[in-house]
């Protein structure tokens, strides 16, 4: 056989042992970025898979990880908006970003999940100034899971929420806010908003300090359709933080809280009052149905001397009360003298009820000279920790100051022997 053609034959076996070794390197490669991530599906996306490295600025790469969600949305079969197809998860933190991860973008989206490994194991820690999520009337039906944000700049948000139709069915579960922030979650939108409604908080820990609030919504009450902002749901959570609001309703909503830890551990730097519910009046009043707060099995802790359990402009619906604790603190000496609830039925009245309840301080009512039409408040079978008698109620009036009976307010089994 010519030499020739030996040598084309041998270069023949060597390109093809080249390509097997190439093959095998590849494989090897593959295997080695799976060790620590065994049996990890197509459709669950990790930071680390697009260049994060956990404890150094991975802003890029989340970016980069929301891109690939963005891109890969799919029709729903049932006739929807189109549905995520990944999964996001998140391993130990801190997960640091300098940018926003989540702007504004065209089209509607639902279905998105994000979990992270257990409460302060997995952080993100935002260094930016303004909120590090902007749902721009586009995401549904999204769910955190296990994940713990932490800001270090205090002009920083959470999250601001801008509805005409979307924005609704978020959910958070076993996940904490720390650090200073301007607010938490806003709900916004124009005069024709939508939704921004079906939030639910559970087992979560709200710490940190907030200068207007954590969840803040209606955040322009001129816009009477806001009122659509409804169906807020939080349960068995820790509301244990330093300063602001925790809840504010400028535009209304149907809240329910069920249990938990509620304390307010210091003061605002301005020297304001801190509340735990803050529902201030709307330019235009309340729709119907969106003036409805039902608090069950909560224990209040009001370190201060500016806290408040609640301050309400409401001028209808209800507000319950029932088998709460708001003395714990009530041995201090600023406790008798705490204004802990404050209702102003200036333009009407909602119909409150206190079931069951131990109170501290006293309760603040004030009244409008044209009394308050059908709302009230009834206190059954309440006990008080500072103040047992009829001075309990503190009623007071721009005008003339008026009488209790004015202010339909009804004892029944009272533990203090108060009686209507």
């Amino acid at each position: 056989m010519p030499a020739s053609v030996t040598t084309s034959q041998e270069h023949q076996e060597l390109a093809v042992a080249v390509l097997d070794l190439e093959d095998r390197l590849r494989k090897a490669e593959q295997a080695i970025e799976t060790v620590g991530k065994p049996n990890q599906p197509s459709y669950v996306l990790r930071p680390e898979d697009f260049g994060a490295t956990p404890g150094q600025d991975c802003t890029d790469a989340f970016i980069k990880m929301l891109e690939k969600v963005d891109a890969n949305l799919q029709p729903d079969p049932g006739g929807g908006v189109p549905v995520a197809r990944h999964t996001i998860l998140l391993g130990p933190g801190p997960y640091i970003l300098s940018k926003p991860w989540m702007t504004a973008k065209e089209g509607r989206a639902q279905g998105l999940t994000v979990r992270g490994i257990g409460k302060r194991s997995t952080e993100i820690v935002w260094t930016g100034d303004g909120p590090l999520l902007t749902n721009h009337d586009r995401w549904m039906g999204v769910r955190w899971e296990h994940v713990s944000f932490r800001s270090t700049n205090p002009a920083a948000s959470f999250m601001y929420s801008y509805s005409t139709g979307a924005c609704q069915d978020w959910a958070f579960t076993s996940c904490e806010w720390r650090g200073r922030w301007k607010y938490g979650i806003g709900l916004d939108g124009p005069e024709s908003s939508n939704t921004n409604s079906e939030w639910r908080l559970t087992n979560c820990h709200v710490n940190g300090a907030y200068e207007i609030a954590f969840l803040w919504s209606g955040m322009n009450p001129a816009y009477r359709q806001q009122d659509q902002f409804l169906n807020f749901w939080i349960n068995d959570c820790k509301i244990e933080y330093d300063s602001g609001d925790a809840f504010r309703f400028d535009r209304g909503g149907f809240v329910v809280v069920t249990g938990g830890s509620w304390i307010i551990k210091g003061a605002r730097p301005d020297g304001g009052i801190s509340r735990f519910f803050h529902l201030p009046p709307a330019a235009g009043g309340h729709a119907d149905a969106v003036q409805h707060l039902t608090v069950r099995g909560a224990r209040f802790e009001l370190r201060h001397r500016t806290s408040q359990v609640i301050k309400s402009t409401w001028s209808g619906g209800h507000i319950t009360f029932s088998d709460c604790s708001d003395t714990a603190l009530g041995f201090k000496p600023y406790s008798k003298d705490l204004t802990a609830h404050e209702y102003d039925f200036s333009a009407g009245a909602p119909q409150v009820r206190y079931e069951q309840c131990d109170l501290v301080g006293r309760h603040r009512v004030r009244a409008g000279i044209s009394g308050v039409g059908r709302g009230g408040i009834v206190y059954d079978q309440c006990t008080r920790k500072n103040v047992r008698t009829t001075k309990f109620i503190d009623a007071i009036s721009s005008g003339t100051t008026p009488r209790i009976a004015d202010l339909n307010i009804e004892h029944r089994s009272d533990g203090d022997g108060i009686t209507s």
